[in-house]
């Protein structure tokens, strides 16, 4: 095998596109190549590799062990390529590199802390860097910023690590949501009591920070079988609301969101069984003097919030 140096990094670009896109046809428009070219390529960077990376033809595309390993590795392979990138635009003092940044979702129904108009003004001031924009579960972001595969992130953390610069944002009320259907949207003052008899959805985050989820009979914490028992998990505003909408589940979304989605109804909940969520920018310590992060970082300070109905209504207040 050829030294990995010798491997052009393009061939590995585009057999990561090729990967995210499933398949040779798939990739053909995110690379602007034809089929046989791409085919080409990957031939050459197997030849160069000396193993194949996956399967191809008629059965359909599918990873060999190799390949697998290889889309592992390459993930370190671009952070570092990325963050030499982004050294070298900050000795010139000029934005040519790639900001990597993570968020949460359902930020776009937002229009109080609009995370658009944030993007947009850094795009006008640093129009050469190149922008890598992901969801990620709130669960991994930490994780991500800590390992350098991400510069930024935006969501909640209810626990501060080491390292990290958290820059508050705003806070977000959580209220319990139902399709309208459910029998919980007739009732009025909803308690524990009342929840407990209903399959109730929860985040890793909830689960960590409210113990009335779990909340021992007579509330004292006495080990006894708890009144509010989880009967689903998920990390994602998105497959929480698909389980709310098959008429079985209640959850907790953010008021801006659930409000946004047609079917779903606020439960008349009691004050405990509602909350503030409070959201950050994060980003490491020993980061902040990449030029391109310190731009971002710039441009999502100066967001202030935006009158309006989420301000109005507590649905968005500051933090």
């Amino acid at each position: 095998m050829n030294r990995l140096q010798d491997v052009d990094l393009k061939l590995l670009r585009s057999f990561q596109a090729i990967v995210d896109a499933g398949g040779l046809a798939g990739a053909q428009a995110t690379l602007n190549c034809s089929q046989s070219t791409l085919s080409t390529q990957l031939a050459d960077l197997e030849k160069r590799l000396g193993f194949r990376l996956c399967q191809r033809g008629r059965g359909g595309f599918a990873l060999t062990s190799e390949g697998q390993k290889l889309v592992e590795a390459m993930e370190d392979l671009f952070a570092s390529a990325d963050r030499f990138q982004n050294a070298t635009a900050t000795i010139s003092g000029e934005m040519r590199g790639v900001l990597r940044i993570g968020i949460m979702d359902a930020m776009l129904a937002n229009e109080a802390w609009p995370l658009p108009d944030v993007l947009g003004r850094f795009s006008e001031r640093a129009n050469e860097t190149y922008v890598d924009l992901s969801l990620v579960s709130p669960a991994a972001m930490e994780g991500l910023l800590l390992e350098g595969k991400r510069d930024a992130v935006i969501g909640p953390f209810p626990e501060k690590r080491a390292g990290l610069e958290y820059l508050p944002l705003f806070q977000e009320r959580h209220t319990l949501f139902a399709v309208s259907r459910h029998p919980l949207t007739k009732q009025a003052n909803i308690g524990f009591e009342e929840l407990s008899q209903h399959s109730l959805i929860v985040t890793p985050g909830e689960l960590r920070r409210f113990p009335f989820i779990r909340r021992p009979k007579g509330g004292h914490g006495t080990g006894e079988s708890a009144d509010i028992t989880p009967s689903a998990t998920v990390d994602q505003m998105e497959t929480h609301a698909i389980l709310i909408r098959s008429g079985r589940f209640v959850g907790f979304l953010p008021d801006y969101y659930g409000q946004s989605l047609a079917e779903l109804t606020p439960l008349k909940t009691q004050p405990e069984l509602r909350y503030q969520s409070p959201i950050y920018l994060a980003y490491r310590k020993d980061n902040v003097r990449n030029i391109i992060l310190r731009a971002f970082i710039k441009c999502v300070g100066a967001q202030k919030l935006i009158d309006g109905d989420l301000l109005r209504s507590g649905a968005v207040s500051s933090l």
